[in-house]
């Protein structure tokens, strides 16, 4: 009964932390699209690529944080996960193309997205159940607070490349729960068991995903004439993920 009481708050964590951030972040985004006027579009397409970049720095330091320089293994580990979720994506793109038409469906780069940013957050879960179980509930609330106000303006870096590209509600649901579902998987498995390799592929696999996307939207949004919108978003997007990591940081101190 205990076990099952454990596991069901471990979801718990990981829904408050991610999920729901997420749909809210959302939901935002999505009437943040409709009422803005089309010439915010670059603007929204470079913001999605600063949380990008944010995210993608972040999740490179917890994997090179979490190898060692004697642990080889550690290193295949993230070479190859970095392998497969980059180049192997791009092989995925390119092979698409090769076989149907050049005109990629407008919420590839959407869904691409929250595929990064769901394995960004499973390793935010890790760190949440595994603060759970030892104990630091205190801690676990704070995380998940934190975790909570970073993970609401995600909604954002997946809407922007999406640009007018109505979204039906399956979309939505499947982008939101794509993006915050692998918190509640990485509390539980972090309450159970957890392995620092695991962590590392996970944190790689994220990393190269969030780079295969960002690549892409500066080839779409950095042209001559919108430079300076795209750029623009880029710091707005950098600054808000800043500071809401320092927000988290700010929260943890006081803790300690």
């Amino acid at each position: 009964m205990d076990q099952q009481w454990t596991l069901l708050e471990l979801i718990g964590l990981g829904a408050v932390a991610g999920v729901l951030p997420v749909y809210l972040g959302l939901a935002v985004a999505l009437f943040a699209v409709k009422v803005l006027d089309r010439a915010w579009e670059r603007f929204l397409i470079g913001l999605s690529a600063g949380i990008l970049v944010y995210l993608f720095f972040d999740v490179m330091h917890e994997a090179v944080e979490l190898t060692g320089a004697r642990d080889v293994l550690s290193w295949a580990i993230l070479l190859g996960s970095f392998f497969v979720s980059f180049v192997g994506l791009v092989a995925i793109e390119t092979r698409q193309q090769q076989r149907n038409s050049p005109v990629i469906n407008p919420l590839f780069l959407p869904f691409m997205i929250a595929l990064g940013m769901g394995l960004h957050n499973l390793g935010e879960g890790l760190a949440i159940g595994a603060s759970y179980v030892q104990g630091q509930w205190a801690l676990s609330g704070l995380l998940v607070g934190g975790f909570s106000l970073h993970n609401g303006t995600e909604g954002f870096g997946i809407i922007g490349p999406a640009g007018r590209t109505p979204l039906c509600l399956k979309d939505s649901l499947l982008l939101g729960l794509l993006a915050g579902g692998p918190t509640c998987l990485g509390t539980v498995i972090s309450g159970y068991a957890v392995s620092p390799y695991l962590s590392v592929a996970c944190y790689t696999l994220a990393a190269g995903s969030l780079l295969y996307v960002i690549v892409s939207l500066v080839a779409l949004s950095y042209t001559g004439e919108h430079r300076l919108q795209t750029a623009t978003g880029m710091f707005v997007g950098i600054g808000l993920m800043y500071t809401t990591g320092m927000a988290l940081s700010l929260l943890i101190g006081a803790k300690a």
